[in-house]
């Protein structure tokens, strides 16, 4: 079954359940402030610590987050609220490790053992997608160590209205979900053989990604937090929606995330009727950095 994804949570899903003993932080986001209606404005003109690229560091942790300056651009109230979002998941990380650092060592100084801690690293970026004049899409990266064999990373997607800092759900955009499901399905099971599944054993890929990728009373819609509207070839249209599915989401960690793009002309059959003028061209897909595999 599929996990529950929100915007800047799922730092906090990773802290809790990696962390040995560690205790529950608390994931509810700041409420936003400032009016509804606002201009672009810079970074140095945001209210109280904002800022559009943070870094901490101490013995004990490594923190950053990354917001993308045109997500400021295009609305200073969204900006603000991932940032609150962020460094509200990065101090609950400062604050662990500390407290971790200060059991591992006690534990160490009464057993004689090796202390188990390392240093624990949280990073957050933020990277605009499609930016038309009332609605963009952003993509959340998140990594993290809090001890284990590895690092975990973690993806988001999420479409917002100017003003407004709640993500806007797939059926504002799609008129047949079930038809967009299908669609992803059909992608995932190409990207599986594509990773060296053999087509023999199609049948049973597509059943196991259909049985995790059922809604649920905990996910009631798999596709919130996952799915972003993506830059168009096409000036002031978005190019198309990539569906995020992060490491373990869909598969071992080995096999890392799995990303399906849908075209404007893939998708042009089952869109609400208001948007299928609004897409066009094609998806430009950017190359991210690889997450390092290094703590």
């Amino acid at each position: 079954m599929i996990r529950l994804l929100t915007s800047a949570s799922l730092a906090v899903l990773a802290l809790t359940a990696c962390t040995p003993e560690a205790d529950t932080l608390d994931p509810a986001s700041v409420p936003a402030e400032g009016e509804s209606e606002v201009q672009p404005a810079m970074a140095g003109d945001m209210p109280g610590d904002f800022q559009l690229s943070y870094k901490l560091e101490s013995e004990n942790y490594a923190v950053t987050s990354e917001i993308d300056p045109a997500i400021l651009a295009f609305d200073p109230v969204l900006a603000n609220q991932l940032w609150k979002d962020a460094k509200q998941a990065l101090d609950g990380l400062a604050l662990q490790a500390d407290q971790d650092k200060m059991a591992a060592d006690q534990m160490s100084a009464e057993s004689g053992d090796p202390s188990w801690f390392m240093g624990y690293t949280l990073d957050f970026t933020y990277t605009a997608g499609a930016v038309l004049e009332d609605v963009i899409g952003v993509t959340e990266t998140v990594g993290t160590f809090t001890g284990g064999a590895h690092p975990n990373y973690y993806l988001g997607g999420f479409n917002y209205r100017k003003g407004e800092t709640t993500p806007l759900p797939l059926s504002t955009f799609i008129a047949d979900e079930p038809a967009f499901h299908e669609l992803v399905v059909k992608g995932l099971v190409a990207h599986k053989i594509e990773r060296g599944i053999e087509e023999s054993e199609t049948a049973a890929i597509e059943a196991g990604l259909r049985e995790i990728l059922v809604p649920s009373a905990e996910v009631p819609d798999v596709y919130a937090g996952r799915f972003v509207l993506e830059k168009s070839t096409e000036a002031g249209k978005a190019g198309g929606i990539s569906v995020l599915f992060s490491p373990y989401d869909l598969g071992s960690y080995a096999e890392g995330p799995y990303i399906v793009t849908l075209s404007a002309a893939e998708l042009a059959p089952i869109f609400d009727g208001t948007w299928k003028a609004r897409f066009g061209g094609e998806p430009i897909i950017e190359e991210e950095e690889p997450v390092s595999e290094e703590p």
